[in-house]
């Protein structure tokens, strides 16, 4: 059997002070973080295999986020639930920094783009349409939709190109 033949491929070398391999949602938001705690100090490089918007297990799009804690969970109720999910077997102050963050993660996704579902006057709202029925995002009093105490519920077919877009843009790479 004769080996596999690639061709001559262009081999392109690239300074970059952080080299992120990978195109997913943990990539994305490294990305993201990455340039807003670095700033212009550092070059900051993502190479993915396929195309951004649609690399990745999100990027079929979801029906919920699974951890938002909103005004009415601590974190530390958080950090409870975790621990007895999972048998004691955690790592508390890592679990606790989740739970004190993660509702500032999901304010960007929803300043970013991505539809949530509200509780409204006369019902529930879907992502799309309940600002224009005069709701508000989460991060001003809005009142989510939950599918459990720390689900809440979204249009999720665009999760993955809206968190994407926002590491491009963040990246300088938005024609690409």
């Amino acid at each position: 059997m004769s080996e596999p033949s690639f061709g001559n491929p262009q081999i392109v070398e690239i300074e970059t002070d952080i080299l992120i391999v990978g195109g997913g949602m943990a990539a994305c938001g490294a990305a993201f973080e990455a340039k807003r705690w670095a700033g212009d100090k550092v070059k900051i490089t993502l190479v993915d295999k396929a195309a951004m918007d649609r690399s990745g297990a999100v990027a079929m799009g979801l029906s919920a986020i699974n951890t938002y804690l909103g005004p009415k969970n601590s974190p530390e109720d958080y950090c409870r639930y975790v621990s007895a999910d999972l048998m004691g077997i955690t790592r508390d102050d890592l679990v606790y920094d989740v739970g004190r963050h993660v509702d500032d993660s999901v304010h960007l996704f929803e300043e970013w783009g991505l539809p949530i579902w509200k509780e409204m006057e006369g019902g529930r709202v879907d992502g799309a349409s309940w600002q224009k029925a005069g709701g508000k995002p989460l991060k001003d009093g809005g009142n989510p939709v939950r599918s459990g105490r720390w689900q809440i519920m979204i249009n999720g077919e665009g999760y993955k190109t809206i968190v994407a877009e926002a590491a491009k843009k963040a990246l300088g790479m938005e024609n690409i």
